[in-house]
């Protein structure tokens, strides 16, 4: 090969590399989708770097059931907060539903999002002890988010008519930028 060609060829891709200058733009959209969901619905939706979103679900029945979650996130890696980063969920997105929905949308970088739930059906009753409600801090771990001030801009929009009409548990974590931590978790006990 000629070696004229291959160093204009890797010059040619040195020129077309971003500014390091530059921000990153990340957008994350929802629009009209997940109307009339029916039971179990969960969506995840990141852009962007190192999201870290989960949906989690636990159901038991029995004599002595008892349901439990644990979820851990944690990012080694910091990020750049120069990023212009938004977050839309617009028109009649999960509206008329019926059911457990469980939503995390994220644009930016070091985003983590947690919905949980957990349900327990038993013959006997129960307490809620120190180790599940100690849970709601374990989910996300300290020091995973930006240090540096952020540079970009941030936007987050949720439609007037999104989620209306729609009956049950609804999670919804919604950000837009770097390091946000977020968790929504429900725990219900019945004893029959």
């Amino acid at each position: 090969m000629n070696r004229t060609l291959l160093w204009l060829a890797l010059a040619g891709c040195t020129s077309a590399m971003a500014d390091p200058g530059l921000r990153t733009q990340d957008s994350a959209s929802i629009d009209n989708a997940g109307a009339r969901y029916h039971g179990n619905f969960n969506l995840n939706q990141a852009a962007g770097d190192q999201q870290q979103q989960t949906n989690t679900r636990a159901i038991a029945i029995g004599t002595e059931a008892h349901a439990t979650t644990v979820v851990r996130q944690a990012l080694a890696t910091p990020a750049s907060s120069a990023i212009d980063a938004s977050s839309q969920i617009g028109g009649n997105a999960f509206s008329n539903g019926n059911g457990v929905l469980g939503v995390n949308q994220g644009a930016g970088a070091n985003n983590q999002m947690v919905n949980a739930l957990r349900v327990s059906i038993s013959a006997q009753p129960q307490s809620v002890d120190d180790s599940v409600l100690s849970q709601q801090n374990v989910a996300l771990l300290p020091g995973s988010g930006a240090t540096d001030i952020p540079q970009g801009s941030r936007q987050v929009v949720t439609s007037d008519q999104a989620f209306t009409g729609s009956r049950g548990v609804i999670q919804l974590n919604q950000s837009a930028g770097v390091g946000n931590r977020m968790a929504n978790t429900l725990s219900i006990r019945v004893a029959d």
